[in-house]
């Protein structure tokens, strides 16, 4: 049974002719794509990979910047909406020295401050932090430092420099702002 038939009537069955006693069947339209068919499906899937396989190949394999951007400007954002959403004052701790980040909260007990320093996050490998610098503080780039995250909505401002090898990128934290600006480069509020 054709499965065209139903569409092009006849168009599927086969031609039976008898001229001078021989037998021929007339099969022009059987089942199946034709060439052209298959070529064009095959270059519309070919132009699509074009354009997709570089976008997928930047999703998966990050490189450990882009990991350690997105960490930085998530947690930076998690904290301000978390002061507003929860009415408390958070920090984000520093240590310049180890390379760690954790946070806390101003109703946390002192075990729970030494236990969210014990359990700190570092930076992917390859990654250093160069130093955190605050327009009236200047830059500090040894020991601990805090920015602060207000149960207004507002922060400290400052910027947070991260080395990748002899590459540099600065992220500004704005008080009033919930978004952190992203530099590709080694910023600074002196320029």
């Amino acid at each position: 049974m054709c499965l065209r038939s139903r569409y092009f009537s006849g168009y599927c069955k086969a031609r039976t002719s008898f001229g001078n006693g021989q037998r021929t069947t007339n099969n022009a339209h059987e089942n199946g794509f034709t060439l052209l068919e298959l070529i064009v499906v095959m270059s519309l899937l070919g132009i699509m990979l074009i354009f997709t396989v570089p976008r997928f190949h930047e999703t998966l394999l990050l490189d450990d910047t882009k990991t350690g951007s997105r960490w930085i400007i998530g947690k930076i954002q998690a904290l301000k909406e978390a002061a507003i959403r929860n009415q408390k004052q958070y920090s984000l701790h520093i240590n310049l020295d180890t390379e760690q980040f954790w946070e806390t909260d101003a109703s946390m007990s002192a075990e729970d401050l030494e236990n969210a320093a014990l359990n700190a996050s570092s930076l992917p490998s390859g990654l250093k932090i160069a130093d955190i610098e605050y327009p009236i503080r200047g830059k500090i780039n040894s020991g601990q430092t805090d920015i602060t995250f207000y149960k207004n909505g507002t922060s400290d401002k400052v910027l947070i420099h991260i080395q990748d090898g002899d590459q540099y990128e600065s992220y500004l934290i704005e008080p009033f702002l919930s978004e952190v600006t992203r530099y590709e480069m080694y910023a600074s509020f002196e320029n």
